[in-house]
């Protein structure tokens, strides 16, 4: 394969910080570090500069060294996080050395990209405990064999605070508060804590001690990415390469995040991670086909045309993406039967085959109880809110038939069929 070919390939998908609309260029941060005696690019734009670059690097006809880091501070992830674990198979199938970095020393702190305020502070006995998972997660895509796994506590924790202040002397203070996270908070009049201005030295740090020549990640990292290139420069190396990729939002077009239930989690089950897929906003399509599945080029391309033409349903374009996505984390097998429920239970109506019975406890059973009281008691369910929300949009049934009373009850005895949203089905027995 040609440098072309590879640039065309890892190029899909790509989105540089100067591209947001309005950008100031990225915050107004040079590629290149002038106060340590770097010079600066001649006005290319972020996508022109990363290009030549990585091509001049490709040209030295060596796999190159490329990493992704995650903080572990949640034990689960979704697809939008996964977006770069996404991009980075596509390097390893191109036959470079993937790194994924699980920042067991950077968690301490907190990436504080994007925050409106200080965030929770986990110990690394908590960060290594939710780490556990992340790399069998990573592993549904990346080839463990071909998968170089670090922990960026292996060189930070032995920093000495000589080298830190070495490290620092790097970063002129007013690039640090002049980024826009941090000012807005200064300006809004909230806390700002010196540990957490250093979180992009840090990271900076794990470039080089990777001794890596790529790092990718969300366009948003654009400041973290750049501190790894002063730090490399720094120290007399090449500075790596940025390669970032726009943010995923969520299926109803908001930030991705559970606790707006718009995300579609890594360990959903094949019919959830399916369903989820049915979700997502028609607008949103042409960039979960980018950014989520693992289509040829051309045949990506050509479902976005498709989505273009006049009377097209996009449901046909949902189940091509649905498919795509369960078949890369869970198999081809549980993808198509994950088609096929879907068909059953949401299109035709059908009940599924495998409904969980739920027993209920003695001190449960043998009076009426609140359905709000019961779902949650049976941890079927976080909270007593969350099941007064299902029933006013009109998604709790009992027996196939809405209940829109909160307030409404069981009566004890028999076994009875309860369905939550459009898939989850329960029998309550007792």
């Amino acid at each position: 394969m040609t440098i072309e070919q590879q640039l065309e390939i890892l190029l899909r998908g790509t989105f540089f910080a100067d591209e947001v609309e309005g950008s100031d260029g990225g915050e107004g941060f040079s590629t290149v570090n002038t106060a340590t005696g770097g010079e600066e690019t001649g006005g290319r734009g972020l996508r022109a500069q990363m290009s030549a670059e990585l091509r001049e690097r490709l040209k030295e006809g060596r796999p190159l060294r490329v990493y992704l880091g995650a903080d572990p501070t949640r034990p689960s992830l979704h697809i939008g996080h996964f977006v770069p674990v996404q991009k980075l198979r596509v390097w390893q199938e191109l036959g470079h050395q993937v790194v994924f970095l699980i920042g067991d020393y950077t968690g301490l702190i907190g990436d504080p990209t994007g925050q409106s305020s200080e965030r929770k502070r986990f110990t690394h006995e908590q960060l290594m405990e939710m780490a556990k998972d992340y790399t069998q997660q990573v592993f549904r895509l990346l080839d463990p064999e071909k998968t170089e796994v670090r922990f960026n506590g292996e060189w930070l924790s032995k920093l000495s605070f000589a080298q830190i202040i070495e490290l620092a002397a790097i970063f002129p203070l007013k690039w640090i508060v002049s980024r826009r996270d941090f000012a807005d908070r200064l300006a809004r009049g909230e806390s700002l804590r010196l540990h957490e201005t250093l979180y992009a030295l840090m990271q900076g740090y794990d470039a080089h001690a990777l001794e890596c020549d790529v790092q990718v990640g969300g366009y948003d990292q654009h400041f973290n990415l750049l501190a790894g290139r002063w730090i490399q420069e720094h120290f007399g190396r090449k500075p790596h390469i940025c390669w970032t990729y726009p943010l995923l939002m969520g299926t109803d077009g908001r930030k991705m995040s559970k606790s707006y239930g718009n995300s579609i989690d890594i360990l959903d089950t094949p019919e959830d991670m399916y369903g989820k897929c049915m979700r997502i906003s028609d607008d949103l399509l042409p960039s979960y086909i980018d950014l989520t599945t693992n289509f040829a080029p051309a045949e990506a391309e050509a479902l976005k045309a498709r989505l273009r033409e006049k009377g097209v349903n996009p449901m046909e374009i949902k189940k091509q993406v649905a498919t795509n996505l369960v078949t890369q984390y869970h198999g081809a097998e549980a993808a198509q039967a994950a088609g096929d429920q879907f068909q059953r239970v949401v299109q035709d109506k059908a009940l599924p085959d495998d409904i969980p019975e739920i027993a209920l406890p003695a001190e449960l059973a043998g009076a009426p109880i609140a359905w709000v009281d019961l779902i949650v008691a049976l941890n079927l369910a976080a909270s007593k809110g969350e099941v007064r929300r299902l029933i006013a949009q009109g998604g709790f049934y009992v027996e196939q038939e809405t209940i829109t009373d909160p307030a409404a009850t069981r009566a004890p005895g028999g076994t009875t069929l309860v369905r939550m949203g459009k898939r989850r089905y329960f029998k309550i027995v007792g």
